[in-house]
């Protein structure tokens, strides 16, 4: 499956270089109700949930995807207004999750693993526009408190999108890229003149 990483440029470099990407921690994520998605007016069905998320978060994080590139909000928002890269990885099918968006919470039932599962992939529908698609992952060596995920056969950079207000040019990308021995493309991104949709700039670097 191929899936998209929205970075700053900054941050997408030394990516590309370092052969990593950084681990999001769960208590670190931008949506306040992570993992509380289901109703929590029991008392004693938040102190579960409560538990529950505290015991993932404590040796769990993300990698939190997009399953497409196109929309202009995720650059807004995740790559600099614009200016930043997007990284597109081939990911195992196996190991990623389609996250599911719900408008209310979801009702309690009893805690098996089914309904666990559910909590932990469904979102309010506001963020839809992400499309995301997570994979849970250990955190394991800590890097001056953060954690990262390095760069594999179940997580392979195959391209490096340049956002249409990118100004790091092509040849500083492919210096990066210098030490891949697999071909990764590199383009660069424009706005549609038809759509509101991000697409790639036929003309490359050059326009």
């Amino acid at each position: 499956m191929r899936l998209y990483k929205f970075l700053s440029s900054e941050h997408a470099l030394q990516d590309i270089r370092r052969r990593r990407v950084k681990i999001s921690e769960i208590h670190d994520l931008n949506d306040p109700f992570e993992l509380l998605s289901c109703d929590l007016s029991d008392p004693n069905v938040r102190l579960v949930i409560l538990k529950f998320r505290e015991n993932l978060a404590g040796n769990r994080g993300l990698l939190c995807f997009s399953g497409a590139w196109a929309n202009p909000v995720l650059w807004a928002h995740y790559s600099d207004k614009h200016r930043g890269m997007c990284l597109g990885f081939d990911v195992p099918d196996d190991v990623t999750q389609r996250i599911g968006y719900a408008s209310e919470r979801i009702p309690w039932r009893k805690p098996d693993e089914d309904f666990m599962s559910h909590i932990l992939y469904t979102k309010f529908a506001g963020w839809a526009y992400e499309g995301e698609v997570r994979v849970y992952t250990e955190r394991t060596e800590e890097d001056n408190g953060l954690y990262f995920a390095d760069f594999n056969e179940k997580l392979k950079l195959k391209e490096v999108i340049a956002g249409h207000r990118c100004c790091v040019e092509r040849s500083e990308i492919l210096a990066a890229l210098t030490s891949y021995a697999e071909f990764v493309e590199v383009r660069k991104a424009r706005l549609s003149s038809t759509t509101f949709e991000v697409i790639e700039d036929a003309n490359g670097f050059t326009s």
